[in-house]
């Protein structure tokens, strides 16, 4: 009986996953600051030239690439509602 419900737990969570990937395609709501520019609903990857302060207002997390053009994987989440400092030639990925 654990089993089976093991297994229907497992099978739950994948199929809500499913469901909630494709929101993750949309803009998000709210801002995103970038030394003091406001971005209203941002979607899609920002450049970072130089160092930074970056401040996300949005209601998802906005993820920070060490290289340009949001290429490779990501190195730091900026959570909604906080603002770190972005060095230079970083970008940040949002949506």
């Amino acid at each position: 009986m654990r089993r089976i419900s093991s297994s229907l737990a497992t099978l739950t969570a994948a199929g809500l996953l499913t469901f909630a990937v494709p929101d993750a395609a949309f803009a998000a709501n709210g801002y995103l600051v970038i030394d003091g520019v406001r971005y209203p609903n941002p979607r899609g990857c920002f450049e970072i030239p130089r160092l930074s302060t970056v401040t996300n207002l949005t209601d998802i997390p906005a993820l920070v690439h060490n290289v340009p053009a949001c290429a490779n994987g990501f190195i730091q989440v900026i959570p909604p509602g906080t603002a770190v400092q972005v060095p230079g030639t970083h970008s940040i990925f949002m949506g």
